[in-house]
């Protein structure tokens, strides 16, 4: 029927918009009813239901304010983080008539968990979802109902809906009224939205304006036929709808449906239920589990309604929560995980920042969390789930790949601002070149709104269409937006079928069968290797500096505690306890800096008290010896892998508070002590993995025997430092001028010195997060008078020189600047003292140099990463700061020789055309306005780049080279020094030493550094051994040879393992035959100088045989490797059986 004689058509789609508000309109409606609503007390700590209910509760009503909308606390402005409780009762009228769904349209600024009168979770309530089902909660006689809403004081983390409460009005209760769903009204509304945003995205594809200017609407000149007919079909619906209202509408639009769409497809989508939820970030952890609770109802909520509706969740300490805090609640969840429509996914403990912890950590946080998702869903998960982290290190491939993980889901790296990643799906390999994960990037993000457009935008910007037909979308509200939506779940219906066969079709789904499908087309992706660096959020590795030490003082303090065990013999795993909390902090709002100050309050705190309990642990722990031994005595461990020099403080209780510097230390020969502001140091060398057991004895050799057991080359003045080994000059500003390690100078720019640098640091946008372009030239010295370094010690032990404090800065900031030698060391000690007063400043250390190298060459979790420093390309200049676990090189053409920065605990580096920096200190202002400000003692240290393990030599001195890879852990990691449970003493038949039984010796190590000793977890070796886990640092083939001490009895048995503690290869034996020189001694020319390799006899301090000493030879660790040596010790006979028992 001809509806004009001149169409118009141009006007029906703002004629079929405006029917759709219409129908918006009559989806909910008013009924009338009482409904009451009361308010509890504030809590500070949050109370259950069952405290709440034996509250007093007060009437509140429509407009009142309920909480101030922030709460400042020691000059700190934060939501209150409070909670309230509300009463909410509803009586229907016996005479009210209702037609459809009942629900209680609650609105009020915050975010809510709904319980029954009984107790039962039963939704949540947010800006998003903002009715209370009422169903089953209805007294059918009476009519009548009772609910209770959990409310928390703060609106965090989503940018929709209801806007935040204000200063002026606060928290306030806006509407609450019971109302009616008109199903034929929702289900048209639904209909004709999908139609309009298909309308619109032809629209937008066609360069047609969907707004006007004073009324104007563009004729439709030239467009598709289809969007003609599409039209036309919208117009008569809207004639339907004008002529008869409601009743005919929906079998018009069905017929449209059908005209216009097909289950013949170019692309599918496979969207998975999500609530992205961050553990920290804008609110504290108490605050997250309330958020998870109402998110999870919700969700819960949804999949009663919906049966093709699924969800993934991943985290563990989100379902464990909730598992001990609502186990109703939980194992509700676990029936949805057990019908296969809730996904606990991720393989990770939490998603946690890849860059700033050390790789262990990172090893750690894989198998904890597969460990703890296995328990609940059954199997390990098959995909690493991180949508949201700041760049992704290169070791990753490898790690999941040996922990037996082959999927890895993500999609920050397409925040990237300067350089375009090249794939959505595709093979990342690891530089071992042998390791890969199957990876797929969500070009719709991971909260998705499940909208025609960004659908369309989803497949037209997948780069591997042309092979594989699907992308992976997570859809729904995160961060307490309480997740996925009816209306999301209700367009993704009409988006099963595609349009014209041009829009994908949309299904819900799950991660793994997602990758399941994905992987039958392996073969044909790109292949990528290397890092996956974001150019987006350069800041996150420096900002909220105390934290970053914190978690570094953890890693130390458990991998001293795991080492101690090993040897001390006592071969039990640390419990989960010891690592649960670190590994929290991993979180990639936690050790970034970006969340607010008092997140960094609370795990601040936590943290230092972590680190000190597992010290204190290690020593509790260790194994008592109460033979009386001549003079006062203290037991010191060297909790790392190899052999060096340490400086430590002698316990003060051991010496007088006379002259202190009489005192000498004896093990074998004496020792000399330096007495340093008042505390007593000593030096000496240690073997890897091994406690000594020290005498110290008022002096009692004259003079010249004690200077022969000092370090006689220590020298300091005002303007050099040297031991031997390092030489360091000063110019008039106490800077490094001129630096010399291992007889040879490092080259240093001779036109500049070395300096600290201030740059404004005001970045446009996410201000703990970036570092703009322009800091990288906004920027003066920070010292600009000359400054005197004093002379505070000068040797045996150690030389050092120190500052006055110098002003920095226009707000009064000061710094001290000191500088340090040990005995034996080959690094020029830096040690900074800050109070940060700046705003919007960065505070760096640069060192301009003669290197250059194509490449620098940055620290990585495991590993190592070199990066170009010639900025020839956009890729390499939006490299103007770049992540390192701790240390970075600038080096020649060759690799063999350049200046290196080693850190205690700092991440944020930058080297470009041969100066190598680093930031100290930032000051941002948002989240935390107070990040940073305060005293900050920050170390670091210069030195020669290396890429080995090697011994040189200079006459008096016993030199060797560190890996650089390896100093950050050497310089920074003391040794453990205490007074009671003394090291028993075991000797060997050629030499005596008070190394204990269970320890590995390593002989050469080339370019592997053992980066953590740990017993074994797995169960059929707990108990039995311990892992070596070793990284290769050079990228070149290398060889490990080391000696295994053997109890008596036992049979060791080698190997190599996965993480899974899974057997690669077994490590065969090899003890070389003894042989003659010319003058007839033994000597043995495959390995070191100090021992011979034949199996050598163990005794205790009475002779006894106690065991042996086995040698193993030259074993080849490949480039790049991560290798985990597994040694176990078995009852001699029963290692043939061993397989049989104890299947990997």
């Amino acid at each position: 029927m001809r509806q004009t004689t001149t169409p118009l058509p141009q006007l029906i789609y703002p004629r079929a918009v405006h029917l759709r508000r219409r129908l918006k309109d009559l989806v909910h409606t008013s009924v009338a009813a009482d409904v009451s609503v009361e308010i509890g007390p504030v809590h500070e700590s949050f109370v259950s239901f069952d405290e709440a209910k034996e509250e007093s509760y007060e009437p509140i009503n429509i407009g009142d304010k309920f909480s101030p909308a922030s709460v400042t606390k020691d000059g700190i402005t934060e939501f209150p983080w409070t909670q309230r409780w509300f009463k909410v009762e509803v009586q229907l009228p016996p005479e009210a008539e209702v037609n459809g769904e009942l629900c209680v349209y609650f609105l009020a600024h915050g975010e809510f968990t709904v319980y029954t009168d009984s107790g039962a979770i039963w939704c949540g309530i947010d800006p998003v979802h903002d009715r209370i089902p009422m169903g089953s909660l209805l007294n059918g006689e009476e009519r009548c109902a009772t609910i209770w809403l959990d409310g928390g004081q703060w609106q965090t983390g989503f940018w929709f809906g209801l806007e935040a409460p204000t200063e002026e009005l606060g928290f306030r209760l806006l509407k609450v009224e019971l109302q009616q769903r008109n199903d034929a009204a929702n289900g048209a509304y639904h209909d004709l939205s999908m139609l309009l945003e298909y309308v619109e995205y032809v629209y937008e594809k066609e360069g047609i304006p969907l707004n006007t200017e004073n009324g104007y609407y563009e004729p439709l000149a030239s467009v598709p036929p289809s969007l003609r007919r599409l039209l036309h079909q919208l117009n008569q619906a809207c004639d339907v709808y004008d002529r008869t209202g409601l009743s005919e509408l929906g079998g018009k639009l069905k017929s449209i449906y059908d005209l216009m769409t097909t289950d013949s497809q170019q692309m599918k989508i496979c969207h998975v239920g999500h609530a992205h939820m961050d553990l920290v970030w804008l609110w504290p952890e108490r605050v997250t589990y309330q958020k998870i609770v109402h998110t999870y109802s919700n969700v819960l909520q949804l999949m009663e309604k919906y049966p093709d509706f699924t969800f993934t969740m991943s985290q563990p300490p989100l379902f464990y929560h909730i598992k001990d805090k609502q186990p109703e609640l939980a194992e509700r969840i676990r029936d949805k995980i057990r019908s296969g429509r809730w996904e606990f996914t991720g393989a990770l403990e939490v998603e946690a920042d890849t860059q700033i912890p050390v790789g262990e950590g990172l090893v750690r946080c894989i198998l904890y969390g597969q460990e703890r998702i296995k328990a609940i869903r059954g199997s390990v998960s098959d995909t690493v789930w991180i949508p949201d982290v700041f760049g992704y290190s290169q070791c990753l491939p490898q790690l999941f790949a040996l922990a037996e993980i082959p999927n890895f889901f993500t999609t920050k790296i397409l925040w990237s601002t300067i350089t375009k990643f090249p794939h959505n799906s595709f093979v990342w390999t690891g530089p071992d070149g042998d390791s890969s994960v199957l990876t797929h990037l969500a070009v719709s993000g991971y909260n998705s709104k499940v909208t025609l457009k960004e659908s369309m935008r989803a497949v037209r910007s997948y780069q591997q269409a042309d092979v594989h037909d699907e992308v992976l979308c997570p859809s729904g509200y995160g961060d307490g937006g309480g997740g996925p939506s009816e209306e999301q779940v209700e367009r993704s219906l009409r988006l099963k079928r595609s349009f014209g066969g041009e829009t994908p079709s949309c299904k819900w789904g799950t991660a793994d069968s997602f990758f399941g499908r994905l992987s039958t087309v392996k073969d044909d992706l790109p292949v990528y290797r290397g890092e996956l660096f974001l150019e987006y959020h350069r800041a996150v590795h420096t900002t909220q500096s105390d934290f970053k030490f914190n978690l570094r003082s953890c890693e130390r303090a458990l991998q001293t505690r795991e080492a101690m065990r090993v040897i001390s013999g006592n071969l039990e795993p640390l419990g989960a306890e010891s690592w649960e909390r670190y590994l929290f902090a991993l979180f990639h709002d936690a050790t970034p800096g970006s969340s607010i100050h008092s997140v960094y309050q609370e795990l601040n705190k936590e943290l230092k008290e972590l680190a000190e309990s597992q010290v204190r642990a290690a020593i509790e722990e260790w194994p008592q010896q109460t033979k009386a031994k001549r003079g006062d005595r203290f037991t010191i461990v060297n909790p790392l892998a190899w052999s060096r020099y340490v400086m430590f403080e002698v316990p003060e209780r051991l010496v007088s508070e006379g002259d202190k510097s009489i005192y000498y230390l004896c093990l074998l020969e004496p020792k000399q002590v330096q007495v340093i502001e008042g505390k007593v140091y000593g030096c000496m060398k240690m073997e890897g993995l091994s406690a000594m057991s020290i005498s110290v004895f008022p002096d009692e050799y004259d003079a010249r025997t004690m200077a022969k057991c000092g370090n006689k080359h220590m020298k300091a003045t005002p303007t050099l430092l040297s031991n031997g080994i390092v030489d360091a000059e000063f110019d008039q500003y106490g800077q490094v001028c001129s630096l010399s390690v291992h007889g040879a100078p490092v080259l240093l720019a001779k036109d500049e010195a070395a300096s600290f640098t201030l740059h404004d640091d005001n970045p446009e946008a996410y201000d703990a997060w970036d570092m703009d372009h322009h800091v990288v030239w906004l920027k003066g010295t920070a010292i600009k008078d000359p400054v005197t370094l004093n002379v505070i010690a000068r040797g045996p032990v150690a030389s050092i020189l120190r500052s006055d404090p110098i002003p920095i800065g226009a707000n009064g900031s000061t710094l001290v600047i000191e500088y340090s030698l040990f005995s034996n060391e080959d690094s020029l000690r830096v040690s900074c003292t800050v109070d940060w007063k700046e705003c919007h400043k960065t505070l760096r250390y640069q060192v301009p140099t003669d290197y250059r190298g194509d490449v620098a060459r940055f620290g990585a979790p495991f590993n190592f990463v070199d990066r170009s420093q010639i900025p020839q390309s956009h890729k390499e200049e939006g490299q103007w700061e770049v992540p390192a676990s701790r240390w970075a090189s600038v080096v020649n053409g060759c690799m063999t020789d350049g200046l290196s920065i080693v850190t205690e605990a700092k991440y944020g580096f930058r080297a470009k055309m041969g100066t190598l920096s680093f930031t100290l200190l930032r000051s941002s202002t948002f989240p935390d306005a107070t990040a940073d400000q305060g005293q900050h003692s920050i170390h670091f240290a210069l030195s020669r780049h290396s890429n080995r393990f090697e011994k040189r030599t200079i006459v008096g001195l016993d030199d060797w080279m560190v890996p650089t890879a390896a100093k950050a852990d050497e310089l920074f990691t003391k040794p453990v020094v205490w007074t009671t449970n003394l090291t028993p003493m075991i000797t060997t038949d050629t030499f005596t030493s008070v190394t204990t039984l269970s320890s590995i010796q390593f002989a050469e190590l080339g370019s592997a550094v053992p980066s953590w000793v740990f017993p074994c977890a797995s169960e059929s070796h707990r108990g039995k051994g311990y892992c070596v886990r070793l990284h290769e640092v050079a990228g070149c083939e290398t060889s490990v040879s080391f000696s295994i001490p053997v109890p008596l009895g036992k049979t060791a048995v080698v190997e190599t393992v996965n993480l899974n503690e899974k057997v690669i290869s077994t490590v065969s034996e090899r003890n070389s035959e003894a042989t003659e020189d010319e003058d007839g001694n033994e000597s043995d020319s495959t390995l070191s100088e100090e021992r011979n390799r034949r199996p050598k006899t163990i005794e205790d301090e009475d002779g006894n045989v106690t065991g042996k000493e086995l040698f193993y030879e030259e074993m080849s660790v490949s480039a790049y490797k991560i290798v985990t040596l597994r040694v176990s010790f078995w009852d001699d006979g029963s290692v043939k059986s061993l397989k049989r028992k104890h299947p990997e």
